[in-house]
């Protein structure tokens, strides 16, 4: 408790980007369903000029169980990086919604030719928590935020080597390819430093198959 008192010095802020994005994300699934044909990534229609599946694969989901538990890791750590002094909206946007999102996409186009569709936002996850654990250990030196981050280093080589934890049963296997470019694009944000842009408030799935969640 001690570190989190540390890290966040009682500052109470609306993550207004945060409730924003998960507002979108369940209104995309209550319109359209699980894993909509022409939002999904779609390696063949993005090849053929449909671009805007770059940035909505990672909005839509399979199903119930899998928009529930990246909804509710995206509302925990989203608000929690929105509140920490080195985060906030704009570089929750830019930060992890920019840098992750090129990162992910752009490692499925270039080096997994195999993947043919993936939606979900777990890989952008991995980038947020990267990012939110290393900024907490930048804040704070309190070494129980590198030990969370080597927690999810552990978690992707268990998942790895023996299978998904929280997203088994799914239609579409996890891509541990994407998940770990998420989290080296998140480790880059928060090494790289995250005081560079000003906000404005007053305080400072594995593809061995054919498709991925």
């Amino acid at each position: 408790m001690q570190a989190l008192a540390n890290a966040f010095h009682g500052r109470p802020r609306l993550p207004w980007f945060t409730l924003g994005l998960a507002a979108l994300t369940a209104t995309l699934y209550a319109v359209a369903g699980g894993a909509p044909s022409g939002l999904v990534y779609d390696r063949a229609a993005i090849e053929s000029g449909e671009v805007w599946r770059l940035a909505t694969g990672h909005l839509v989901h399979l199903d119930l169980h899998h928009l529930g538990y990246n909804l509710g890791a995206l509302l925990a750590l989203g608000t929690a990086y929105e509140l920490a002094p080195f985060g906030g909206p704009r570089r929750l946007a830019l930060h992890i919604f920019g840098v992750g999102g090129l990162a992910v996409t752009a490692t499925l186009l270039a080096f997994f030719p195999d993947t043919l569709r993936y939606c979900g936002l777990s890989a952008l996850l991995n980038t947020l928590y990267a990012a939110l654990t290393l900024g907490l250990w930048k804040e704070t030196r309190e070494k129980i935020w590198l030990f969370a981050l080597a927690a999810n280093v552990a978690k992707i080589a268990w998942e790895a080597a023996f299978g998904p934890i929280f997203s088994a049963g799914l239609a579409w296997p996890p891509h541990l390819g994407a998940h770990v470019a998420g989290l080296l694009a998140g480790c880059l944000v928060a090494l790289a430093g995250q005081r560079t842009i000003p906000d404005q408030h007053p305080e400072s799935l594995s593809q061995p198959a054919r498709a991925s969640a």
